[in-house]
């Protein structure tokens, strides 16, 4: 009885506190993955900017949930979902992908968000020793969120590669 009365104490003092956390996704979380995907100013942000189909949508998530190599996780800050982040495994290195909620953007979720993948990847016991992302010369928000995040950056001629060494 005290034990369960310590755990509501606890989550209830974390919601108050704004405490950040990494739930992992699961096909439920399928038609929020597409909203935040198909936001104006993601598709805007992304390599491919062309609107997603909802059916190959639902194709893509399922593979990339049943995968081994997939790291999908919606970040929660109280009881409200702000953001996604995604680490595909190849070659032993993460790449990460993330978007945030189009009312939680220019909050500095983004540099937490890819702070705390460092310890979930860690956690989670990932055998990756680099994780990596891409973003678009015009993608401002996601360069300073990266930068700020302890990540080193290395031009190519298409985009800004940001890395940061996990071991």
């Amino acid at each position: 009885m005290i034990l369960g009365f310590k755990k509501k104490f606890i989550l209830n003092f974390i919601k108050r506190e704004g405490f950040m956390v990494f739930r992992k996704a699961t096909i439920d979380d399928c038609d929020l993955f597409f909203k935040w995907a198909n936001d104006k100013e993601v598709r805007a942000n992304a390599f491919n900017s062309k609107p997603i189909i909802y059916e190959e949508h639902v194709q893509w998530f399922s593979k990339k949930i049943l995968s081994l190599d997939c790291f999908l996780y919606i970040c929660y800050e109280k009881d409200i979902p702000i953001g996604q982040i995604r680490v595909d495994i190849e070659n032993n290195v993460g790449i990460i992908a993330y978007s945030i909620d189009s009312q939680n953007r220019g909050k500095g979720y983004g540099t937490k968000m890819l702070e705390m993948i460092v310890d979930q990847i860690k956690k989670e016991d990932v055998k990756i020793s680099i994780l990596k992302g891409k973003v678009k010369y015009e993608n401002i928000a996601s360069q300073k969120a990266f930068e700020k995040a302890g990540y080193e950056c290395k031009n190519n001629e298409k985009y800004i590669e940001y890395f940061k060494n996990i071991c």
